[in-house]
């Protein structure tokens, strides 16, 4: 008798335990908002052509085969900008 009492109240206990622990993942349960701002494809390409020391990034677009080209300033001369689908920015084209 004592036995079946005692796995009675481990098996309460583990529910309680368990009722208690949240699943990961729950699609349900409350997540802290990111405090970084979501920028979009076109101003992290924008950032790229610029780190590469050009400026005045305009005419910013991407083709139908996932190239991007835009106008920008290297120096005093404006030149046609191209960054491929590798990431690689090539002046001209």
């Amino acid at each position: 008798m004592k036995a079946i009492l005692t796995c009675i109240a481990f098996a309460a206990m583990a529910g309680t335990a368990l009722a208690q622990a949240e699943p990961p993942g729950d699609p349900l349960s409350v997540k802290p908002i990111a405090s970084q701002v979501q920028t979009t494809k076109t101003d992290m390409i924008r950032s790229k052509i610029e780190r590469m020391g050009y400026t005045d990034v305009v005419d910013l677009a991407r083709d139908s085969t996932g190239i991007w080209h835009a106008r920008a300033k290297k120096g005093t001369e404006t030149v046609d900008v191209t960054v491929d689908k590798g990431g690689r920015i090539k002046p001209g084209l």
